[in-house]
C-alpha cells in the first residue's frame, strides 16, 4: 500500500512539475532532466554484516526565466530507495528491509529580487545549518553532521538570498522529514549566515530549534553552530562546530576533514574526524575516522567507496567497522 501510494503521488508531482515547465508564457530552455540510479553495499567485518541500499529516481533543474529575466529555480528529486538488511534505517522506513519514496529535493525558489539578494523558496530541501548549506552531499557517501539534528531536507519554506558580503538563508519547516506529518506537532526554525560561497575561505553561523519528529516521536532539540571552508589550489579544509542539546542531554559535535581533488576533478579523496559529545549525568564520547574516495570517469558513471571506524563510549558501547562503495550511474 505505501508503495502504491509513493507511485501515485511521484506521477502526481511529475506531471505537475511537467506542466509547469512548459507552460505557456515560458521557454523550454535552461532544463536539465536525467535519470539516476546506484547501488551501495556495505559491510561490517566484525559482525561480517552486509547491507544494501538501491536508488533509481529523477533529477530536474529547470530555471523559469522571460524577457526580463530569471523568475526562479525549480530543482526536483524523487527517489524509489530500497534497503536490504540495513541495521540502522532512517525513522521514516519501517524497518531495514523496506522500500520507500524518498524526497531528497523538491522545491521552488523564487527570485523577489532580480539580484539574487532576496529569494523565497518553498518545498523539500535541506535545512539551512553548518556546512550542508554549501556543499551537496545528496545520494554520496560523504556525509557530515546531520544526524546529530535529526534531518538532513524537510518541508517548508525559507528566504534567503546572497550579496557581496553575505549569503544567508532563513527557514521555517514542518520538521517531520521526508512526509509531511503532524504528529507531536513537530516544528523547525534554522538559519545560517555567512560569507559568500564563491569565495575560497568561507565562514557561517547557525542555529536550529524546534520539535523534530523521530521514531518514538518528538525531539525537542536545540543547536548553535560554526562552519568554515578553505580551498587552496586542488586541497580543501572544512570544520563544524556545534552545540546544544537533545531533549534533556547536552550534546557537543565537531568535524574536520581535508581533501584533495586532481587536475581533472575526476578524482576525490577525504580523510574525515568527527567527535560526538552527549552529557546526561555525565559526558560520554564517539569518535569517527573516515577514508573515502570518489571517481568520476565520465559525466554518466560515479563510484565511490568509503572505510569508517567508530570508537563509541556511548551507551550502548560499541566500536564498529563499515566498509561501504557505492556505483552511481546517471543517464
Amino acid at each position: 500500500m505505501l508503495v502504491s501510494n509513493g507511485l501515485r503521488l511521484l506521477l502526481f508531482y511529475t506531471a505537475f512539475f511537467s506542466l509547469a515547465v512548459f507552460a505557456g508564457g515560458f521557454t523550454s530552455e535552461n532544463i536539465r532532466l536525467s535519470f539516476d540510479s546506484s547501488a551501495r553495499i556495505s559491510h561490517n567485518p566484525d559482525g561480517n554484516h552486509n547491507a544494501g541500499v538501491y536508488a533509481l529516481g529523477l533529477d530536474l533543474h529547470k530555471v523559469f526565466s522571460n524577457d526580463s529575466g530569471d523568475i526562479g529555480t525549480l530543482v526536483f528529486q524523487p527517489y524509489f530507495t530500497r534497503l536490504d538488511n540495513v541495521a540502522t534505517p532512517a525513522f521514516f522506513f519501517d524497518d531495514g528491509n523496506d522500500l520507500e519514496l524518498i524526497w531528497r529535493i523538491a522545491n521552488f525558489n523564487y527570485k523577489v529580487l532580480n539580484n539574487g539578494r532576496l529569494n523565497l523558496k518553498i518545498g523539500h530541501f535541506e535545512l539551512p545549518f553548518g556546512l550542508e548549506q554549501n556543499l551537496d552531499t545528496n545520494g554520496t557517501l560523504r556525509q557530515y553532521t546531520f544526524s546529530d539534528r535529526g534531518l538532513k531536507a524537510d518541508w517548508g519554506f525559507s528566504v534567503n538570498g546572497s550579496g557581496k558580503l553575505l549569503d544567508y538563508e532563513l527557514a521555517f519547516t514542518r520538521g517531520s522529514g521526508n512526509q509531511i506529518k503532524d504528529s507531536g506537532n513537530p516544528y523547525i526554525f534554522s538559519g545560517r549566515l555567512g560569507t559568500p560561497s564563491h569565495h575560497n575561505f568561507i565562514f557561517g553561523g547557525s542555529w536550529l530549534y524546534g520539535e523534530v519528529l523521530g521514531k518514538s516521536g518528538t525531539v525537542r532539540r536545540e543547536k548553535l553552530g560554526l562552519d568554515m571552508a578553505y580551498y587552496y589550489h586542488q586541497y580543501e579544509w572544512l570544520f563544524e562546530l556545534s552545540a546544544g542539546s537533545n531533549d534533556r542531554q547536552k550534546t557537543r559535535n565537531v568535524l574536520t576533514e581535508v581533501s584533495w581533488r586532481d587536475a581533472s576533478e575526476q578524482f576525490h579523496g577525504y580523510v574525515q574526524f568527527m567527535r560526538q559529545a552527549i552529557r546526561s549525568d555525565r559526558w560520554q564520547f564517539a569518535q569517527n575516522w573516515i577514508l573515502g574516495g570518489r571517481w568520476l570517469p565520465d559525466n554518466y558513471w560515479d563510484l565511490s567507496v568509503q572505510y569508517a571506524y567508530q570508537d563509541n563510549n556511548i551507551s550502548p558501547k560499541k566500536d564498529t567497522k563499515l566498509l561501504t562503495a557505492q556505483i552511481r550511474y546517471r543517464f
